[in-house]
Parts: C-alpha cells; sequence; structure tokens
C-alpha cells in the first residue's frame, strides 16, 4: 500500500470520527434545550359556573298517543279515514251497524218483564207468612211460642189455638146416682178456684131414657146416661175441672151431680204447615175478627230473595238504559288532534266495544327516550333539565325535562345494561317522531366557583395535585407546596430526597430558581369538587387569578416521560383524558 492511499484512508478516518463526535456533542447540547423548551400552557384559576352532565342517545317519540275504541259493538258500515290522515278532535273516523244493538235492546227489556214477575211473586208470598183468624170468636187454648215451627206445634198439641166462635162454653158430665136431668134446667157449676156460673142442661140424648121396665122406649123422661151443660160466656179457662151442682127441692141444697172439664161449646182451630213463627199478635181469650193477624212466620229468606231481585232489576235497567244511549254512539269520533298511525279494520268487520280500531298520535308534542348507561342513571332525576340536538336540525339546541325514568333496565350487549329516561321536548317545531337524538341531562351543576381545565389535575394515591406557574409562586409565599419530603418513602434521607425532586423543588418546598421553566414550578395539592370533560371545581389550593402549568408537549404526554421529566412524582393519571389534551377544548383563560 503506498503513502498517498494511507493518507487518503487517515484523511476519510478523521472526517468519519469529527462527524461523529460533532453528531455525538450536537445531541448532548440539544437534549436539555429540548425539556427546556417544551411545549406547554398556562391556565389561570377563574370564577366561573360548571355543570355535571349524562349524555345518552335515542329516538324521538309521540308524547300523546290514544287509541281510538268504538263504544258499540257491530259490523263497521263505513270508514272516513285510512292510515297517515291527519285528523281533528271531532271527526268521523268510523259508523258501525246498530242492527245488532237494536236486537240487545229488544232481549235486555224482555228480560226486565220476567224479572219484575218474579218480584211481583215474591212479594205476594209475603202474604202466606200471616197466619190469619178464619172466624170471629175468643182466643182459646193458645200454644203457640215464638220461634217455634208451626207444623210441629199443631202436630203436638192439634192446633196453634182455638177460636170460640159463639161465645158459649160446655161440660159433659154423668149424673152421680138416681140423679135425673131435663133439657133447660138450670144447674150450678163450680171451678176449682170457687168461681160459680150459672149453666143449662141442653143436651140429654147422650143417653135414652128408660121405661119401667128398663128397656128404651123412644119416650121423654129423666136422662140417665150423659148429659151436656152449656155456659153462657167463653171467657173461662179451657180444660178447667169444675163440680156441676143441682139445688134438691126438697132441702133448698145443692147436690153434687157430677165432674167435667171446660170445652169451648163451638169452635175453630187455626194450623199451620211449616215455618218458624216470628209473631204472635193475640193473647189468650183475645177477642179477634174474621181475616185478623193472629201469627208472623219467618220471611226472612224470602226479603232476602226480595232484595236481590230488587238489585237485579235495578242492574238490567242501568244496561238496558246504556244500551239505549249507545243508539246515538254509532259514529266513532277522534279524542284528539293528530295523525293516524294505525287502522286495524276495514268495512265489514265486526267490532267490539271498547276495543280499539286504531290509533292517533299528537305530532305536536314530541319526547326523546334515550339509553342511559347503568353507571350514570343514579344521578339521573325526574325533573330535571337537559339540552337536546336532533341529528336532522345539527344547528339547533332543544330544551327538555326528564318525566320518566324507566324501572328496569335492557341489556344493550357486552354486560351493559342500559334505562330509558323519557324527555320532554319544549318547543319541538319541525322535529318529527323517529329522528334520531342525543340529549345532555343535566345532573349536577355550581355557580361561582373557582375553576381550572381539567387537564391540569394531576393524581398520585388518590390525592390530587396542580403545577404551579412561576409567576403565582412569587405571590404564594405562605401556600403549602408540595416538598420532597411529602413525595418520598418515609425512610429515605433528607440527601436521597432532594436528589429525586432534581431541580424542581428546593429543601424549602417552593420553586426553584433554575434556569428551567419546568424547574421553578411546583406542584401543590388540591381538593377538587365537581368536575366534568373541560373543568374541575376547585374547592382548595388554588385561588382566583393564580396560573397553572399544563404540558402539552409529547415528551411528557405518557406517564413514563412525566416521571422523567419530573422524577419521584409518578404517572399523571386521569391528566389527560382520552389519551391526551383536546386542544379544540382549550379555555379562554389558558394562554401558551
Amino acid at each position: 500500500m503506498n503513502r498517498k492511499w494511507i493518507k487518503r484512508m487517515i484523511a476519510i478516518a478523521l472526517v468519519v470520527l469529527l462527524l461523529v463526535g460533532g453528531y455525538a456533542v450536537y445531541r448532548r447540547l440539544q437534549a436539555p434545550r429540548a425539556n427546556a423548551n417544551a411545549n406547554y400552557m398556562v391556565a389561570r384559576a377563574q370564577i366561573g359556573d360548571i355543570e355535571l352532565n349524562v349524555s345518552a342517545s335515542g329516538t324521538v317519540v309521540a308524547a300523546v298517543s290514544q287509541e281510538v275504541v268504538p263504544l258499540v259493538s257491530g259490523a263497521v258500515e263505513k270508514l272516513e279515514v285510512k292510515e297517515g290522515d291527519r285528523v281533528k278532535e271531532g271527526d268521523v273516523i268510523a259508523v258501525i251497524d246498530d242492527e245488532s244493538l237494536q236486537q240487545e235492546i229488544e232481549k235486555i227489556e224482555s228480560n226486565l218483564k220476567q224479572q219484575n214477575l218474579s218480584l211481583s211473586k215474591l212479594k205476594a208470598s209475603l202474604s202466606d207468612f200471616y197466619i190469619k183468624a178464619p172466624a170471629d170468636g175468643r182466643i182459646k187454648s193458645l200454644k203457640a211460642r215464638v220461634g217455634e215451627d208451626v207444623g210441629i206445634t199443631t202436630r203436638t198439641y192439634g192446633a196453634l189455638a182455638i177460636i170460640s166462635t159463639d161465645g158459649k162454653m160446655k161440660v159433659t158430665i154423668k149424673p152421680q146416682g138416681n140423679i135425673s136431668l131435663t133439657a133447660g134446667e138450670k144447674v150450678l157449676v163450680r171451678l176449682e178456684d170457687s168461681t160459680e156460673v150459672e149453666g143449662t142442661v141442653v143436651d140429654t140424648s147422650l143417653s135414652q131414657p128408660t121405661g119401667p121396665s128398663g128397656q128404651q122406649d123412644g119416650q121423654a123422661g129423666p136422662s140417665t146416661g150423659s148429659v151436656q151443660v152449656q155456659i153462657n160466656r167463653d171467657d173461662l179457662p179451657i180444660g178447667a175441672k169444675v163440680t156441676v151442682l143441682k139445688r134438691d127441692e126438697n132441702s133448698g141444697e145443692y147436690v153434687v151431680i157430677g165432674e167435667g172439664t171446660l170445652d169451648v161449646n163451638q169452635g175453630v182451630s187455626v194450623t199451620g204447615n211449616n215455618g218458624k213463627i216470628s209473631v204472635i199478635y193475640v193473647k189468650e181469650n183475645s177477642v179477634v175478627k174474621r181475616g185478623d193477624n193472629l201469627f208472623k212466620l219467618d220471611d226472612s229468606d224470602v226479603k232476602a230473595n226480595i232484595e236481590s231481585q230488587n238489585l237485579a232489576i235495578e242492574q238490567t235497567q242501568k244496561e238496558l238504559e246504556s244500551k239505549k244511549s249507545q243508539l246515538g254512539n254509532t259514529e266513532v269520533k277522534s279524542p284528539i288532534n293528530g295523525i293516524i298511525t294505525s287502522l286495524t279494520v276495514k268495512v265489514g268487520d265486526q267490532v267490539q266495544q271498547g276495543k280499539a280500531i286504531a290509533t292517533i298520535i299528537d305530532p305536536t308534542q314530541l319526547n326523546v327516550v334515550v339509553a342511559v348507561d347503568e353507571l350514570d342513571i343514579p344521578k339521573v332525576k325526574i325533573g330535571q333539565k337537559a339540552k337536546i340536538k336532533v341529528d336532522a336540525f345539527p344547528d339547533t339546541v332543544f330544551e327538555g325535562e326528564v318525566i320518566k325514568i324507566a324501572d328496569i333496565g335492557q341489556s344493550s350487549g357486552g354486560g351493559v345494561t342500559t334505562f330509558d329516561v323519557t324527555i320532554s321536548i319544549k318547543d319541538p317545531g319541525d322535529v318529527r317522531i323517529g329522528m334520531s337524538a342525543t340529549a345532555e341531562i343535566q345532573v349536577e351543576s355550581k355557580k361561582g366557583v373557582v375553576l381550572l381545565p381539567i387537564e391540569a389535575i394531576q393524581e398520585r394515591n388518590g390525592e390530587k395535585y396542580v403545577i404551579i406557574a412561576p409567576s403565582s409562586l412569587q405571590d404564594k409565599s405562605g401556600s403549602e407546596e408540595v416538598t420532597a419530603e411529602k413525595q418520598t418513602s418515609e425512610g429515605a434521607t433528607a440527601r436521597n430526597r432532594n436528589r429525586a425532586w432534581g431541580s424542581l423543588v428546593t429543601g424549602d418546598g417552593r420553586g426553584t430558581q433554575s434556569g428551567n421553566f419546568f424547574g421553578r414550578s411546583s406542584f401543590r395539592k388540591v381538593e377538587v369538587g365537581l368536575t366534568n370533560e373541560t373543568y374541575a371545581e376547585i374547592i382548595s389550593g388554588v385561588e382566583e387569578g393564580e396560573e397553572v402549568i399544563i404540558p402539552l408537549s409529547s415528551t411528557v404526554s405518557t406517564p413514563n416521560n412525566w416521571r422523567g421529566m419530573f422524577p419521584g412524582f409518578g404517572g399523571m393519571r386521569d391528566a389527560f383524558p382520552q389519551g391526551g389534551f383536546n386542544r379544540s377544548r382549550v379555555p379562554a383563560n389558558i394562554r401558551r
């Protein structure tokens, strides 16, 4: 190899070394500058209002849907509309033939007549529950008792009572010894209580008189058999034992001629077949006239039947009136203004009273039904306001209000359950049923609170922090900043803690004066209240007007780069929703 070639090789090697070394120096010089000049934004805490919304999509539906039902049954004689027609309240939808209704009315009228006839018979039967006096007279031998069966009493005593019809009583005796009595002869009748009444022998034919030979010769003479004595009063007790006496013509003394028991002279028995006595209208020795009520039998069963029959008649009368009133309802009319969305009958079809034949919706009153995720549904309440955007009208926001929340959820696939929420649309304008819509339901809001962009909030170990800009540090000497001691483990020394934070903070916990912008910043713990996708409410830690830093460089947009930029702090969980800072949502209080 000649010297010339060697010189060329050395020259090439020197050039390569210079290029490599220069690139290394360039990288070394440029790396710190890149960190120092990393992209960032500064946001100023301001007083404002914040809303937390639940967003869900759904479909526009009719708020008012009314079924059309006929008030009569029968065949459809005429149809006046078809599906899709617009109708007004009171417009005729269909006409029903009333022939079958007329037949029903005739049938009901016939049934009503039969019911009234049955009622009359029941009422007439009530008179059968009274036992009346068959003749004028005086009540004797009253055996009937309230609650007893008349049939049993009649069979036991022969009668419920006996009515004396001639005002007289009698006693039958057989004269003692050889005493003879003749018809018309006066005697004395003495009762056991010593009551004495006059009697008259009225019947000596109970035995024939005898002649001298003792044979019956048919001639009148003294009675030797039983005779009957009559008393001209009937108020004495029937069945009472009495003694009959005759005045001796020689001595003038009364002698006993026989004994017997009192009975009515002429009487009528009062009897009954069945039924319990509920009322007794007479007493022993009561004087009655023919047809007077003596006893009343229990008629509760018949009265119950009468009451039931009255109710049945009343119901039938109401049914008849209702059917007659329906004769004027053969025209089926629209109950509301709207559009016919369904018509389920045609001419000639049989329809039933109360069964829908059509459906009408009111297109001017609309709701939107949206499917809310099960995680958000606890936040949604009746009466909450909502903003609605309909896909067909992207530039219009409609006002709404939650009016109904479904109690039962529906699976939407992937293990996600949603609940239908109905929102009324105020002034729907040209919105139509079936259009797609999205609703933002305002579930919570606060006014006049300190706000920061949500991207300014970082979290570590359950606590939230912000990066305070150097401009705010100069005026915040008394605030509590995040020191190295608060961010390292308990066993680390002060030297290790300072080394871990590098130039971010100094030992006194406030921003350093190094040349790096972030190095001259400081972390501060904050208490966060209500948050949404754009803002966070700051309850404490930052005051109105203070500025915070929001890093934007891709070199610090991941947790690993964040740790590299601020050693020992950890990742920015929840700092950049949906993978990074959304520049399109930068609020007006943020500057770059």
